[in-house]
């Protein structure tokens, strides 16, 4: 039963870790080559004697988050450590009489791993990345040369400056649903990292309180935690950061995780830890 609770934990951090990767836009993503050519017919600022630059727009390789190599490292390693405990998990419940002392080691990585994504999920939240820039620059272009087309009409020229006015409204509506979507994953992300969070925490104090309880207490705890997602996700999206003060307030609730949580907070701003170091 352990060990189920320990795999959705798992799978629920590798879905995150996707969803996180798609936003900082570490994976490779498809080209629009209608965006592309739309780009190269009306961009003046593009520089075509610079390889390099006509290269980074047609692969739409994108140069806009500058903290993309941090993070994919910081998810990688994440993915890496869930791997481990998960690994851990599987041997604990054929343990018997050193069952409290396996507990206590194997508590830490998921220990640890909670805190981290509920702190990824703040760093989102709070500093979040522009995963659809490369949009908005295309809407940018389009603008700019409508305005060019706008400025040099004729006074005379009612009817053509209707029609520039249409598609100005058009761009401006495209830029507001660019907006919107990118928003929407952005929240989608965060709902993924808060479930993974939530799912360790409550996966911590199941391990704690494994070895004082009987099959039937174990089953209906474990089948609480794989439904956890249910208060995480859905269509309303306006209360993500409700939800990560709840969490949060939880975890700073549980005398355990509360330390977990203010050791990887300091070193997150570099700021050196107290002697006792719970993640490595």
């Amino acid at each position: 039963m352990l060990r189920v609770t320990a795999e959705s934990f798992r799978d629920r951090a590798a879905d995150a870790i996707t969803s996180v990767k798609e936003i900082y836009q570490l994976n490779n993503l498809p080209v629009d080559d209608n965006l592309v050519i739309e780009r190269l017919l009306t961009d003046t600022n593009i520089k075509f004697g610079i390889p390099r630059e006509i290269n980074r727009i047609i692969t739409g390789e994108n140069q806009l988050n500058t903290q993309s190599s941090d993070v994919d490292e910081t998810l990688d390693a994440l993915k890496a450590e869930y791997d481990v405990a998960v690994e851990v998990f599987n041997k604990l419940e054929t343990i018997d009489y050193e069952s409290k002392r396996i507990v206590a080691k194997t508590a830490q990585p998921a220990r640890c791993l909670t805190v981290k994504m509920l702190l990824l999920a703040k760093r989102i939240q709070e500093r979040p990345p522009r995963p659809r820039d490369s949009e908005r620059v295309i809407i940018s272009s389009k603008l700019k040369h409508l305005g060019e087309q706008y400025r040099n009409l004729n006074i005379s020229s009612q009817p053509e400056a209707e029609e520039i006015k249409r598609q100005v409204v058009e761009q401006i509506d495209n830029w507001r649903k660019v907006n919107f979507y990118e928003q929407q994953s952005l929240n989608e992300s965060i709902s993924k990292l808060l479930v993974a969070a939530d799912t360790g925490r409550k996966l911590s104090e199941l391990i704690d309180d494994y070895p004082n309880l009987n099959f039937e207490v174990i089953a209906a705890r474990v089948t609480q935690i794989v439904g956890v997602a249910t208060s995480f996700t859905g269509n309303d999206y306006s209360s993500t950061l409700t939800k990560i003060n709840t969490l949060e307030k939880e975890i700073n609730e549980d005398e355990v995780l509360k330390e977990f949580l203010k050791e990887i907070s300091l070193r997150n701003r570099q700021v050196q830890p107290p002697i006792s170091q719970l993640c490595q």
